[in-house]
């Protein structure tokens, strides 16, 4: 059995109850016929002894009709009937107690048999009585009223029929009753040869595969596969060396892809930091020549300037703190933060793209807003993030809202809206991948794609989570939640 396949062992041991199982069932089928069957012919013939009673029944009355018809007349013809009605209900008496089955419908018949010979005793003596001129006209009269033996005789044939169905409704209840028992005795066996197909299934596959889903479960990216020496089917054992081999391809390209990422990392973090370099020798010049010119022709040039610095600015920062965030080396300093000044000192610092589209920008902060525990450069860096995506991609003559709440559960809710031109509903959990733009946010104005990823991470590890509501065309809220500041609790017995 060693050598044989997983199938092979399965469908043998299926094979085995299946025939055994059916060879039951077989038997059980044939007995129950037979007994259907044997109940049918009974009925069929009971059936018959009762439709032959009410024939019976009227010769019964013709006898007593002919026996008292002769003793008021005295004319020898109704003898002469008399007596081969009596003949003919002997004739039928025994042909049809031979069909009877049932023990006590037989004695019951017999008894019918001797009751009837009384009947018949009783009108012989009167009529020999009336022969020999003993018999009265009034007697005569009077036993031709009395007719109470006949009546019995009638009524006993009347439950005779009832006592048939009564047999037979005795003996179909315990053919049920077979028919029950060996219903059970089969679903037993049935139930014993699934229990224990079960059981060899266990055994030579569902135990094997169950150890594999441990190991897997077990097994981490970038670790060996365990070794696993246990006697299987071979099946099993080929899915064992196909899920060793996967997990050395997967450590394979993990190697090569944790090697990619290192080189991102470090690529992106080194241009974002000459960009920033870059970008700070240009800002220091600007301010430079924004002293020196005249103000007022050259006003709105500076304003452009200053707008695409910042914009510039915050891209290089989302990409340096992005490379953090996948390298491991950015780090969250919660402390109290007031929501509504950090809002606003956003919002001044950024308000300049806003101006150049002609955007109506509102603060909304509702008062008395709790301080929340949060970083408070990481929380400027996500409404930085936030609010430059609205400025970009809302429309001259839009609405720009960025606003704080306090939300039911306590928390303190952010927000930022606009009118601008939307996110497909397919499009929405895309975005927050890094480094994708959709196709109309790519016509619409330039960037990496990273600023609301970077914002979705920073989100996370304060708790909390970016949320998003957008219709395509109409504009997009963005929001997020955060706890309220929990003063750390004293440490009983520290210095005052």
């Amino acid at each position: 059995m060693d050598r044989w396949t997983l199938r092979a062992r399965l469908t043998l041991l299926l094979l085995t109850i299946l025939c055994g199982f059916a060879g039951l069932s077989t038997v059980a089928y044939l007995t129950s016929s037979r007994e259907e069957d044997t109940l049918q012919r009974a009925f069929a013939e009971e059936l018959g002894f009762v439709s032959e009673l009410p024939g019976l029944r009227a010769i019964l009355r013709q006898i007593d009709a002919d026996s008292d018809a002769y003793l008021l007349t005295r004319r020898g013809e109704w003898l002469k009937r008399r007596d081969d009605s009596i003949l003919d209900f002997r004739r039928r008496h025994a042909e049809m107690g031979g069909h009877l089955t049932f023990p006590a419908q037989s004695r019951e018949w017999h008894d019918l048999g001797r009751a009837f010979d009384a009947l018949v005793n009783k009108q012989n003596g009167a009529i020999a009585r009336a022969q020999a001129g003993r018999l009265s006209r009034a007697e005569a009269f009077r036993l031709a009223l009395a007719n109470d033996q006949l009546n019995e005789l009638i009524e006993r044939m009347s439950r005779l029929g009832r006592l048939g169905f009564q047999s037979l409704d005795i003996r179909r209840k315990a053919a049920r009753a077979a028919a029950l028992a060996t219903f059970a005795f089969v679903l037993a066996i049935g139930i014993l040869g699934g229990t224990l197909l079960a059981a060899a299934i266990s055994r030579v596959l569902v135990g094997p595969v169950l150890r594999l889903r441990d190991q897997a479960a077990s097994w981490r990216l970038g670790e060996p596969w365990p070794e696993n020496r246990e006697d299987a089917p071979r099946e099993v054992r080929e899915l064992m060396q196909a899920m060793r081999l996967m997990a050395g391809s997967l450590n394979e390209q993990y190697e090569r892809e944790r090697a990619t990422s290192r080189l991102k990392s470090q690529l992106v973090s080194g241009v974002s930091h000459e960009f920033n370099n870059a970008l700070a020798v240009i800002h220091t010049a600007h301010a430079l020549l924004q002293e020196s010119s005249r103000p007022d022709e050259a006003a709105p040039w500076h304003e452009m300037m200053e707008a695409n610095i910042r914009a510039l600015s915050a891209m290089a920062t989302n990409l340096l703190n992005l490379g953090r965030l996948e390298s491991g080396r950015f780090n969250l300093e919660l402390q109290r933060v007031e929501p509504t000044p950090l809002l606003a000192s956003a919002l001044d610092r950024l308000a300049v793209l806003g101006r150049r589209k002609d955007l109506d920008i509102r603060l909304e902060a509702q008062a008395d807003l709790p301080a929340v525990s949060a970083d408070a450069d990481a929380l400027s860096l996500v409404v930085a993030n936030l609010l430059t995506n609205s400025f970009k991609y809302t429309k001259e003559g839009g609405a720009v809202t960025l606003g704080a709440r306090r939300r039911p559960d306590g928390r303190v809710e952010v927000f930022v809206s606009d009118t601008g031109i939307g996110i497909a509903p397919e499009e929405r959990e895309k975005i927050f991948s890094g480094y994708y733009r959709t196709e109309q946010g790519k016509r619409t104005a330039k960037g990496f794609g990273v600023g609301l990823a970077l914002s979705r991470m920073i989100l996370d590890a304060h708790g909390s989570a970016l949320e998003l509501e957008s219709e395509l065309g109409k504009g997009s809220r963005f929001s997020f939640a955060l706890k309220p500041y929990a003063a750390p609790e004293k440490t009983p017995g520290a210095a005052a």
